[in-house]
């Protein structure tokens, strides 16, 4: 079987030209758990634009462990210094409600309308009280919330928000890792819940399956740098055994869409 473009491109390590490519998961800022090379920001970035990837959507690992107010700042900051790829998405720590609220000031003073919530550093599961004033905000603002998930631990509660919540556009992180029957359940179930396909388990097929199982529209290309290659994570998507039209929508056409790109 002839290889096609997006193989091919892949294999000559050539740049991906004419294609909408948008990483709708990332970082900045250190992590103390785990030794990251060449994590800087400019590092990011530059391996992005080396790919082909024209937009990156970033929190901040510092917010998502334990300072949501100064990671907060220096997505914004980086938003500033290279605002023509890096997005922001803001964090909330349900452990500090006080906070929540002028994050969520912050956020409209700076059109901001994209959060990631991650339960590191907490142990609160999503469907808490805390995180209501949040959730609120967003279903009146239609905003995106992109959730940390590692299987049912998580979809349990993510259910409710979606049920209760129908207008905030909900994002699964690393879906299928593991429960893969529960994110196709999931996504089929609420118009407003979306995969995103950044994994550090790259199940053989995972990709397929979910393009049969709940359609290629309803999923988004993500990275997870600086925890994982760039190039190993879209490599899963180029050489994915589904249609160029699926490969499109899950590169960037999806994150066009939902991110109300222009």
């Amino acid at each position: 079987m002839a290889r096609n473009n997006f193989e091919n491109t892949a294999l000559a390590g050539i740049t991906l030209s004419g294609e909408v490519v948008i990483d709708a998961h990332m970082h900045i800022d250190m992590y103390n758990k785990f030794f990251i090379p060449a994590a800087a920001t400019e590092h990011l970035i530059a391996n992005a634009r080396r790919i082909g990837i024209q937009k990156l959507y970033g929190s901040s690992l510092l917010a998502i462990r334990n300072d949501a107010q100064t990671g907060n700042a220096n997505v914004m900051r980086t938003h500033h210094k290279y605002p023509e790829i890096f997005e922001p998405y803001l964090v909330i720590k349900p452990n500090y409600p006080e906070e929540i609220t002028s994050i969520i000031e912050f956020s409209i003073t700076n059109s901001i309308n994209q959060f990631k919530l991650h339960d590191d550093g907490n142990d609160y599961l999503y469907d808490h009280k805390n995180y209501f004033p949040l959730y609120e905000h967003c279903n009146n603002h239609n905003s995106i919330i992109l959730f940390h998930t590692y299987g049912n631990l998580h979809l349990r509660p993510i259910t409710n928000i979606a049920k209760q919540f129908k207008s905030i556009k909900i994002l699964l992180a690393h879906s299928g890792i593991i429960d893969e029957q529960s994110y196709i359940d999931i996504a089929n179930s609420y118009e407003n819940v979306f995969l995103e396909t950044c994994n550090s388990w790259a199940w053989y097929g995972l990709i397929e399956r979910l393009v049969n199982a709940v359609g290629s529209y309803k999923i988004l290309f993500g990275t997870d740098m600086p925890f994982m290659s760039p190039d190993q994570q879209i490599g899963r998507i180029l050489f994915a055994k589904i249609s160029d039209n699926d490969k499109r929508n899950i590169l960037g056409i999806n994150a066009q869409t939902l991110f109300n790109l222009k």
